[in-house]
C-alpha cells in the first residue's frame, strides 16, 4: 500500500517549494510545500544523530505532549548514499504563541515545560548541537568588567551551587514565542528541537520567565502555579532553593547569547560585502534586502541583551541585600530598574 506521505526522494525534489531553509553545525533544516501539503526537513551529518532525534520525539509523545510526527525518512543504504540522512516531520498545526498570552495559555505551557523537563538523560548532554550546556558565569566575569567585589563573590558563590546539582532534565534550550504553537483547543505543542540538551530544567524555566511574552506578574505567576503543580517534586525543590541562581543563570546566558548572535551576524555581512565584489555574486536589490535583514536582527538582539544584561547586573545586588526573594518579585524590581534607566536615557540631551 502506498505511504499517504511523500518519500525523502519526492521531497527534495524540484517539484518541492523550498520555504525556509537554516544550516547548524550537526544539521541542516529545511520546511517545504509539496502537493498542498508542509513538511520539516532534517538532514543530519551523522546517522546516529538521527536516530536520537527520532527516540528522543518518541520519548516526547509518550511523556504526552504535542509534536510533530515522523512522515519520512532515508531508510535504505541507496537512499542515504544519494541524500544523506534525511528525516520528514509533519507541521505543527496551530499559531506561534502571542506576545501578550492569557492565563490559559502560560498554563498549557507550564504543564508542558514540566512534562519535558521530568524526562532525564546524560549530564550536561546536548543531542543535536556541537557544545554541550555550560554554566555561563566564568564567561560572564570575564565579559562584565563593572563588578564590584562583592558582585563577584555573590556570582562565584551562585556557580558553586548550581555545580552541586545534577544537570539530566531534558530541555528545549530555544522556548521563545514562535516556537511555542498554540492549536485550535488553545493546548500548546513545541517545535524546532534542534538545541535540545539535558541540563538544568531550572535554566530554562528561569529563560522563559525573561523571554517578552513572559514579562509581567500575572504571566510569571501563572506559568510557575501551572510548572510547580506538574513537574517532579525533585525539580520543585530545587527551584525553590535555588530560584535566584536559575535566574542569573538564565540571564547571563541569554545575553552572551545575544552577543554571540550579532557577531555571528557581523561576519555575514563581511562575507555578504565579499560577494557582491564577485562577478556572479547577489544583485543590489537582493544584497540591499540582505542587508535590511542583518539590521533587524542585530537591533533586536541588541535591544533584548540590554535587557538581559540589566536583569544579570541588577538582581545580584538584590540578592546580596534581600537573600531568599521570591523570583516574581526580584524579576519585578529588575524590570522597574530597566525601565527607569531607559527612561532616563531617553530623556537625556543628544
Amino acid at each position: 500500500m502506498k505511504s499517504a506521505h511523500p518519500s525523502i526522494s519526492e521531497l527534495l525534489s524540484g517539484h518541492a517549494v523550498v520555504l525556509h531553509r537554516k544550516w547548524r553545525f550537526h544539521l541542516q533544516k529545511r520546511i517545504v510545500k509539496l502537493d498542498g501539503q508542509t513538511y520539516v526537513l532534517y538532514r543530519f551529518r551523522f546517522r546516529r544523530a538521527m536516530v536520537r532525534f527520532e527516540e528522543a520525539l518518541g520519548r516526547l509523545e509518550r511523556a504526552g505532549l504535542s509534536v510533530q510526527s515522523i512522515c519520512a525518512r532515508t531508510s535504505s543504504p541507496g537512499e542515504r548514499l544519494r541524500h544523506g540522512n534525511w528525516l520528514a516531520l509533519s507541521y505543527l498545526p496551530g499559531r506561534p504563541l502571542e506576545r501578550r498570552p492569557d492565563a490559559g495559555r502560560l498554563t498549557s505551557l507550564g504543564k508542558t515545560m514540566a512534562r519535558l523537563n521530568a524526562l532525564t538523560g546524560e549530564p550536561r548532554h546536548a543531542l543535536f548541537q556541537h557544545r554541550h550546556p555550560t554554566l555561563p558565569h566564568e564567561a560572564y566575569l570575564a565579559a562584565e568588567g563593572r563588578l564590584t567585589d562583592a558582585q563577584r563573590d555573590w556570582i562565584r558563590a551562585s556557580l558553586a551551587r548550581l555545580e552541586t546539582l545534577s544537570a539530566t532534565q531534558l530541555t528545549h534550550g530555544d522556548l521563545y514565542g514562535d516556537n511555542i504553537i498554540v492549536d485550535a483547543d488553545g493546548s500548546v505543542g513545541l517545535i524546532d528541537y534542534e538545541l535540545m540538551a539535558y541540563d538544568l530544567a531550572g535554566i530554562e524555566l528561569a529563560a522563559t520567565l525573561l523571554r517578552p511574552f513572559c514579562r509581567n506578574d500575572r504571566t510569571r505567576r501563572a506559568l510557575l502555579r501551572a510548572y510547580m503543580a506538574s513537574c517532579p517534586r525533585r525539580l520543585r525543590r530545587l527551584w525553590r532553593k535555588n530560584s535566584c541562581d536559575f535566574i542569573f543563570a538564565a540571564a547571563a546566558r541569554l545575553a552572551l547569547a545575544r552577543q554571540d548572535r550579532v557577531s555571528h551576524i557581523e561576519r555575514q555581512e563581511r562575507l555578504l560585502s565579499l560577494r557582491r565584489l564577485l562577478p556572479f555574486g547577489p544583485d543590489k536589490a537582493a544584497y540591499d534586502r540582505a542587508r535590511e535583514s542583518h539590521d533587524k536582527i542585530v537591533r533586536a538582539a541588541q535591544r533584548n541583551e540590554a535587557y538581559y544584561r540589566n536583569v544579570a547586573r541588577v538582581m545580584v545586588d538584590i540578592c546580596i541585600r534581600r537573600p531568599g526573594i521570591g523570583p516574581v518579585s526580584l524579576l519585578r524590581i529588575c524590570d522597574q530598574r530597566y525601565r527607569k534607566a531607559r527612561g532616563a536615557a531617553a530623556r537625556r540631551p543628544r
